[in-house]
């Protein structure tokens, strides 16, 4: 049994009688959609999704991990646009400072050194977080 845990005005539990339906809304595609429960991706048939649960979840509940051999090398392939999965909220940020000059003394040359000459002091930041789903 699914069950959707809602606190807007009120906490109630919902039940998922259907949990693509649920999800058809948060694609592109419009056609017959079959989703991983754990995932949350979208399979655009039903034998890919099958395929897929026995790499999702072993039989205990846990994620499936297949790592590679030791000293092997991993290549990507099909990595394009279409095949990517877009995060649901991004965050973009920004930190600005002032700089003040700071006096120093010159350490010796036979030795590998740093030279601090500026100091940073906060004066503002911003942020923004933008949702995939509707852009704002």
């Amino acid at each position: 049994m699914e069950v959707l845990y809602i606190t807007e005005k009120e906490q109630n539990h919902v039940l998922i009688k259907e949990f693509t339906g649920l999800m058809f809304n948060f694609t592109k595609h419009k056609d017959s959609e079959h989703f991983c429960m754990y995932f949350l991706h979208c399979f655009s048939s039903k034998k890919h999704l099958d395929r897929h649960q026995g790499d999702c979840f072993a039989l205990n509940g846990t994620q499936a991990i297949d790592m590679p051999a030791k000293g092997s090398k991993i290549y990507f392939k099909n990595h394009g646009d279409h095949r990517m999965q877009p995060v649901p909220f991004v965050i973009y940020a920004d930190f600005e400072a002032i700089t003040e000059k700071i006096d120093s003394c010159r350490p010796p040359e036979e030795k590998s050194y740093t030279t601090t000459y500026q100091s940073h002091h906060t004066c503002s930041y911003g942020y923004k977080v933008v949702c995939h789903a509707d852009q704002k």
